[in-house]
């Protein structure tokens, strides 16, 4: 079983840095949710409750070759005024980063903040 270091390893310094700087302001803004790394979908999730099911899910950080999304897993859920969020499924929503600077910080912390309100409630 692969660790979130080596299984992030594989990828570009580019998309490592956004991978990083995703994952503290989700370790931040989420201190008592679970990081889990799904190596077959090629991310790692956090979320709360006892199984790992979707329902208890409620971000993910999913590196590309020239990019990463963050995405929330009942993001048509979330306000998103300024139509940050893409995506066309059923619940699942994302923004896709090629850089840190490519969002506002503020921004990344407001749709975390709002999916950690939707599925928690706090």
């Amino acid at each position: 079983m692969s660790t979130v270091e080596t299984f992030i390893q594989s990828y570009s310094p580019g998309v490592q840095e956004v991978f990083h700087y995703l994952r503290n302001l989700a370790q931040e803004l989420l201190p008592d949710a679970e990081e889990i790394l799904y190596e077959g979908w090629k991310n790692v999730s956090y979320g709360t409750g006892e199984s790992r099911s979707d329902k208890d899910l409620i971000l993910y950080i999913a590196p590309f070759k020239d990019s990463v999304n963050l995405g929330f897993f009942r993001g048509t859920l979330l306000p998103d005024e300024k139509q940050r969020l893409k995506g066309t499924g059923k619940l699942l929503r994302h923004v896709k980063l090629k850089r840190v600077n490519e969002l506002p910080e503020a921004e990344i912390r407001e749709l975390i903040v709002a999916a950690r309100k939707e599925r928690l409630g706090k």
